[in-house]
């Protein structure tokens, strides 16, 4: 069986070596950070929101497949390339949202496909899972952090977060989603 971590049908609009992109999604995970931290300064009530929802996004768009890389690397997975394109998952959205996440800067990592049939099957669904777990945890601790900084707006970004991840859970739990991909793994292993 072959694995990807992208499953539509949408054309990369970029292609990037594995060091660039990790750099600029470590780049954007540490300015998502400092903008949490300035969100919880004494400033202007529009710049401390401004910088929570600046914040948020880069977090949310620079954690996933950062993490597949790093999780995947740990267990010997190998990976080519990065690509930067639509969601994996449009299709799983109704036709609105469908839309807008078929044209989100998403970063997609691709495995080595030698290194993907070689790994062992616990191996392949911890670099699965790795994406969405991570940015589950990771956007969450930064919703909380607003919030018990009490950043204006940090209490409706916290519920903005919980229907969101639970939603992404949902969705990455069906068979072309990381989680679907990772209990099918071990399921048939």
């Amino acid at each position: 069986m072959k694995y990807s971590l992208i499953q539509n049908n949408l054309r990369p609009r970029r292609i990037l070596s594995i060091s660039t992109g990790n750099a600029i999604q470590i780049t954007g995970i540490v300015l998502g950070s400092a903008l949490f931290w300035i969100s919880a300064q004494p400033i202007s009530t529009s710049l401390r929101i401004s910088a929570m929802i600046a914040g948020y996004l880069l977090i949310y768009f620079n954690s996933h497949s950062l993490a597949h890389f790093a999780v995947g690397k740990l267990v010997g997975i190998k990976f080519s390339h990065y690509s930067i394109g639509g969601s994996s998952h449009a299709s799983s959205y109704p036709p609105f949202i469908r839309d807008i996440f078929e044209r989100l800067p998403f970063f997609a990592v691709h495995t080595n496909p030698v290194s993907m049939k070689a790994a062992r099957p616990y191996a392949k669904a911890l670099m699965f899972t790795a994406g969405i777990t991570t940015t589950v945890l990771i956007c969450t601790s930064s919703a909380l952090f607003a919030y018990y900084a009490n950043t204006p707006g940090g209490s409706a970004l916290l519920v903005f977060n919980i229907i969101w991840q639970v939603s992404s859970l949902i969705a990455e739990i069906r068979s072309s989603g990381d989680l679907g991909k990772a209990f099918n793994v071990i399921k048939n292993k």
